[in-house]
């Protein structure tokens, strides 16, 4: 009855809100339950939520579907507002008994147009395929090894787009902490690496990931990823590595590189003995103790550091950090990085480090709505 009541309401929401179609919608009184926006030769846009199949059929999520049943559903999460998802759905039927493109923002499955929906737009008048843009809805469609299903992106992830170049996915981030960030992917799965925006932009390359809101023109940035998109090869730092590091490579070594993948230019081994790393712009500590880090033990090493005038990184092989100590780590812009001795990869201990490290993701946007366009 519960779901009965949500979805009668939701059909009285749409007509109050979008008039020109509410002689159109149809709200069936038995299962399944649905709101259904008739179009022509006997298809329809339809309003329901939706669970994906086994394994991932765990939370609901809403869900508009069609015209054609069997491409990916735009979903929503299960909180979204009705206003937004009556919106949705009408948006979605407009397109399609117009045959146009949906309008923005909802054609990213965005209720506003913010930064990464406007990059988005602009991205797409210069015939650049976005296949996906994220910032206040936050659950998208995506393909996996074993099917389609949800994928929930955290806040840590930033409001983000994903662009189809040739060959490659590049991924645009605007972070809370870190502001704008651009990674690139082998289209066919594979280890991201990050650019560097401040080189390509501004000529001034960057030593920490990132580049500050303030310094970065939209229209500049567009004009950036769409030149991407359209080379076989997007340089990156890795194009300076061997494909795999000696046999006699050390974990310096290997941290090295994956902090130059990162984004983290100028880090690199000492010179005398390969003992440590080095860099201008970081004092750059190991943590090998079995004791994590305590509070005073990283107010210590930042007071190292600023007496360097340098920031701090952290590099910990053993336990972790409390939490106080990870609090404080924030609040001085450190990085605060657990380097995994037998892969050799980099993970996130604290927020600034969370926003910054490299993922790479098992996932693909799901194909559908974005291969096709209204004939």
């Amino acid at each position: 009855m519960g779901s009965f009541l949500t979805y009668q309401s939701l059909g009285k929401r749409f007509r109050t809100r979008h008039p020109d179609l509410a002689a159109r919608l149809q709200v069936p009184d038995s299962l399944p339950l649905h709101l259904s926006v008739p179009l022509t030769g006997g298809r329809s846009v339809l309003l329901a939520q939706w669970r994906f199949d086994k394994p991932y059929d765990c939370a609901p999520v809403w869900a508009v579907v069609g015209p054609d049943i069997a491409e990916p559903p735009r979903i929503w999460s299960a909180t979204t507002s009705s206003d937004i998802l009556v919106d949705a759905l009408h948006a979605r039927a407009v397109a399609e008994l117009g045959r146009v493109e949906e309008q923005s923002p909802w054609r990213w499955d965005e209720p506003v147009v913010g930064e990464i929906v406007a990059l988005a737009d602009e991205l797409a008048a210069r015939s650049v395929p976005v296949l996906m843009a994220v910032a206040q809805n936050r659950s998208r469609a995506v393909e996996v090894e074993r099917g389609t299903k949800e994928e929930y992106f955290g806040r840590d992830e930033g409001d983000f787009l994903v662009v189809r170049g040739q060959g490659s996915l590049i991924t645009v981030s605007h972070k809370p902490l870190s502001g704008w960030v651009a990674d690139v992917r082998p289209a066919e799965g594979g280890a991201s690496q990050r650019l560097d925006l401040g080189g390509l932009l501004l000529g001034q390359p960057s030593a920490v990931p990132g580049l500050e809101s303030g310094r970065v023109d939209r229209a500049d940035l567009a004009g950036l990823v769409a030149e991407l998109a359209r080379v076989p090869h997007v340089p990156t730092v890795d194009d300076g590595f061997v494909s795999t590091l000696p046999a006699g490579s050390t974990l310096l070594d290997s941290a090295a590189r994956e902090l130059a993948r990162t984004g983290f230019a100028g880090v690199v081994p000492d010179s005398n003995g390969r003992t440590r790393l080095d860099s201008d712009t970081f004092h750059i500590e190991w943590w090998t103790r079995w004791k994590s880090i305590g509070l005073a033990d990283m107010q210590r090493l930042y007071g190292i550091a600023a007496a360097k005038r340098r920031r701090l990184m952290v590099l910990v092989t053993e336990n972790s950090a409390t939490r106080p100590a990870l609090a404080f780590a924030d609040d001085v812009e450190a990085f605060v990085f657990a380097v995994d001795p037998d892969s050799r990869r980099l993970g996130a201990c604290n927020g600034l480090a969370r926003e910054v490290v490299l993922d790479d993701p098992t996932w693909l946007p799901a194909r559908g709505l974005f291969d096709r366009r209204p004939t």
